[in-house]
């Protein structure tokens, strides 16, 4: 069943004073009252779950077995996983996927095509986007193919691709394995999404509580609950706010300097990982910023890196891992986990013949130096023969081949000790 669409329209401006004041923002996550949780997310308490485990065997016949688990400390989503082994071709073993379901939040990296129905010049569903995926059809990803989450997922063995939440026809499998709520353009500081149309993040928590309803329906409330803990929520938000707001918009230079912008965006970061905490998530992934200021339309006119742009990016990324360290400790969670993309980027950047790619310094899209999301169009903006060989697809967004180097190398270093 579709969502009913609605008309996401972000026009009026959100009140300023409200969200800021003349005073700096202390840095990290200030909260009043401590959240107990087991580090896998479930109550811990004595529990009686009857798992109906489907096994099935090379000739495909299914076995049913009903297994009574008394007092287990786990979800009977995981135990189900554990021993969910069905039979791979050539007789070898193939295993159910790590967690029921990833669930997505943040900006254009991670929107897989929410910002298709919402009333936005930010959008991404035209082509030569999605040159590469969908036989050429695009899907609304800011890129020339998949996505971080949909490899990530793919990795995770749910599936290949990650839908969108709004104008999506969802099936119930979608629901159960997960969906992106994240909007092109959007960061933590609310003024951000305001600026360009967008949907806010706190919007983006909004569709969550409602998935969770329509979760429900589907599998009831006691095993949605479980598929929230053990499902893995990915954070990707911050450039943004940092590129578009800050050092592009009107406002927060006049406010802020970048050191205390950038504590508000911590700030700001740490309540939106304390929202998700007490809706139910557990693992939590949260990305820091990339070197901003060597993606191509932040370059200086001299298509050097900007150096002020970088210095913003890795102030924010050392504060914010100081900021999970206290949230970790503060809800007793340590399955909140900082996910660093700098480095490996900044490297591909610098180094790209190290990765087999030629061009880093452009887009593959028109001059590469400018266009993104409508300047980046079929009429106006060629491609360049070969996307494998470019880091970059348009001036802000990496290429596929770029985004499977970067999962691969973030995975086995970041993802997995969320995974435990």
């Amino acid at each position: 069943m579709a969502r009913s669409l609605k008309t996401y329209q972000w026009l009026e401006f959100i009140d300023i004073e409200g969200v800021t004041s003349s005073t700096e923002p202390t840095t990290g996550c200030l909260f009043q009252q401590t959240c107990h949780g087991g580090e896998s997310g479930n109550d811990r308490r004595q529990q009686t779950a009857v798992v109906r485990i489907q096994l099935m065997g090379r000739g495909g016949t299914a076995l049913s077995s009903l297994l009574p688990l008394l007092a287990l400390a786990v979800s009977p989503w995981q135990v189900a996983a554990a021993t969910n082994v069905t039979a791979a071709p050539g007789g070898g073993r193939a295993h159910g996927p790590r967690v029921p379901a990833v669930l997505v939040f943040g900006d254009s990296i991670v929107d897989t095509g929410n910002n298709n129905a919402v009333l936005t010049l930010t959008k991404a569903n035209f082509r030569p986007y999605g040159q590469d995926l969908n036989g050429g059809v695009p899907t609304g990803r800011f890129s020339n193919g998949r996505i971080p989450t949909d490899l990530l997922a793919s990795r995770l063995g749910l599936k290949e691709l990650v839908p969108a939440y709004l104008g999506t026809d969802l099936t119930d499998d979608d629901i159960r394995t997960g969906v992106s709520f994240a909007s092109g353009g959007s960061g933590y500081d609310p003024l951000t999404s305001t600026l360009v149309a967008v949907l806010p993040m706190q919007e983006e928590l909004n569709m969550f509580a409602e998935y969770k309803e329509r979760l429900a329906g589907i599998v009831g409330e006691e095993a949605a609950a479980g598929t929230v803990a053990d499902s893995l929520f990915v954070v990707c938000a911050g450039t943004d706010d940092i590129a578009n707001n800050y050092y592009l918009g009107p406002i927060r230079p006049l406010q802020y300097d970048i050191s205390a912008y950038v504590d508000f965006l911590v700030q700001q970061a740490c309540h939106f990982m304390k929202q998700l905490y007490e809706q139910g998530a557990r693992r939590i992934a949260i990305l820091g910023l990339p070197p901003i200021g060597c993606v191509p339309s932040q370059r200086t006119l001299a298509r050097d890196c900007d150096p002020a742009r970088n210095r913003a990016a890795r102030m924010f990324n050392s504060r914010l891992q100081g900021a999970i360290a206290r949230l970790q400790e503060e809800l007793r969670c340590q399955r909140i986990g900082y996910v660093d993309i700098y480095d490996v980027l900044h490297d591909m950047i610098a180094d790209p013949c190290k990765y087999g790619f030629d061009v880093s310094t452009r887009g593959c899209c028109g001059t590469g130096d400018f266009e993104v999301s409508l300047l980046c169009n079929q009429l106006t903006a060629a491609t360049c023969p070969d996307d494998r060989k470019y880091v970059f697809w348009d001036s802000f967004h990496p290429t596929e081949r770029a985004y499977e180097i970067i999962v691969d190398y973030l995975f086995p270093r970041h993802v997995e000790k969320l995974l435990v």
